[in-house]
């Protein structure tokens, strides 16, 4: 049976507990959340979302704690023009801005302007754990570094790199549509000639680098942890980030027990990200 190319999109008031509820949609594999003042929106594939929202009642039932929202199915031409329209510039940082092709962002010349179409992969510059991240590479990133990049998505944290200094990046995804859309972006940024992509989990990349980025869930980079410091060089560096501030603690131990040391933690609102560094033997 052909899937359906519809989406669902899921609005949530904006309340303190909307990191808890996001932490418990990461791992099902959103295709984008966007955050406002008053509400907050999560996007799925149709039959996704069918699947898991009994699931994901059941357990916040099971919790005590049934979160408001609204799901609207979109089919595939209002999905496009809906995501557009919600897509706007997003200053992360004194150094880095994203935006989408379709706006024209009058930058200071010393800001770094990533140019950032979305299409179905999460990425935007719109969650705080890509904004975490993106904080943490404009000061670790050295020139000539080479990058892997987990979960690549957009790509927008591989071309950040490059225009941080980079000599190349890797992205692997085991989303089938990040190959396309990491790449349209490396080339909308003028990388595409330091960039590669694949499709597929880690075995899809081999070698080791400079610096490791892994934006993904905090199940996801314990378990892949020992895998990412084999592909670490010596002195080199890892980024993680896709867990909550409460998670921390357990995401340093595990770092520790690797013999990787943490030199640095940033957070927003429930969110966090973590640096640490390969000690040379």
């Amino acid at each position: 049976m052909k899937k359906s190319n519809a989406y669902f999109r899921i609005r949530f008031p904006r309340t303190s507990d909307a990191p808890d509820i996001q932490a418990r949609l990461i791992p099902y594999d959103p295709l984008g959340f966007l955050e406002e003042d008053e509400w907050w929106e999560v996007y799925f594939h149709d039959h996704v979302w069918q699947n898991i929202e009994p699931l994901f009642r059941k357990n916040c039932e099971r919790d005590g704690s049934v979160p408001v929202y609204t799901a609207q199915r979109l089919e595939q031409e209002n999905w496009n023009r809906l995501w557009e329209e919600s897509i706007q510039p997003i200053q992360v940082s004194d150094r880095i801005c994203i935006a989408p092709s379709w706006h024209v962002v009058d930058a200071d010349p010393n800001v770094i302007v990533l140019t950032i179409d979305p299409k179905m992969s999460f990425g935007t510059g719109y969650h705080a754990t890509t904004r975490l991240m993106l904080r943490l590479l404009e000061t670790h990133i050295r020139p000539d570094d080479t990058v892997l990049d987990v979960g690549t998505g957009t790509g927008v944290l591989a071309i950040a790199a490059i225009r941080l200094g980079a000599a190349h990046a890797d992205g692997v995804d085991t989303d089938e549509w990040s190959y396309e859309n990491a790449m349209e972006n490396a080339e909308r940024n003028g990388v595409a000639d330091r960039i590669l992509v694949a499709e597929g989990s880690l075995e899809a990349v081999s070698g080791t680098y400079d610096v490791i980025l892994s934006n993904i869930t905090k199940i996801d980079n314990l378990q892949m942890l020992p895998r990412l410091d084999a592909m670490l060089r010596p002195g080199g560096r890892i980024l993680l980030s896709g867990f909550y501030r409460t998670d921390t603690t357990d995401i340093h131990l595990a770092l520790e027990q690797l013999r990787l040391r943490v030199d640095e933690n940033k957070e927003e609102d429930e969110w966090a990200a973590v640096s640490a560094v390969k000690e040379a033997p």
